[in-house]
């Protein structure tokens, strides 16, 4: 068993050494684009708690980071696709938050903490807008 153990460890190494050689390696000239999937349910949840964090901001410091963690998460989310029927909205409903974090980031670069913070009221807004929309009711399907 040790014996096997060492054979493959060794032949893991001299595989390993043999694909670092010394010559540079040129990554400029492939074309293959890594792509990750968005993990949109743990990205929502983000996006929850640094809404939260902008909320209970006492210093516009404070609310900066939080605003600045959620404008990269709406980037993240933008990226995604969506299936077909829904895409649309997403990306509608992503772009209105974007439209609304700047305007948050301008209110902060202002000095002006309350009105940032009634400006993040917006979000919230549009967060029920759009969960809605997602997931409407069987009633709403019904009568519309």
């Amino acid at each position: 068993m040790r014996t096997l153990f060492l054979t493959l460890a060794l032949t893991f190494s001299v595989g390993a050494m043999a694909n670092t050689a010394n010559e540079a390696t040129d990554l400029s000239n492939t074309k293959t684009l890594i792509k990750a999937p968005v993990d949109t349910k743990a990205a929502m949840k983000e996006m929850r708690l640094e809404f939260k964090l902008s909320e209970r901001a006492d210093s516009i410091e404070e609310m900066s980071q939080s605003v600045m963690k959620l404008e990269s998460l709406i980037d993240y989310l933008k990226q995604e696709t969506y299936s077909p029927e829904k895409q649309d909205m997403y990306q509608e409903g992503f772009n209105k938050l974007s439209v609304s974090v700047d305007l948050i980031k301008l209110d902060l670069e202002a000095g002006n903490l309350d009105k940032a913070k009634e400006t993040l009221a917006q979000i919230d807004e549009l967060r029920i807008e759009y969960h809605k929309k997602r997931n409407p009711s069987i009633w709403s399907k019904i009568f519309g």
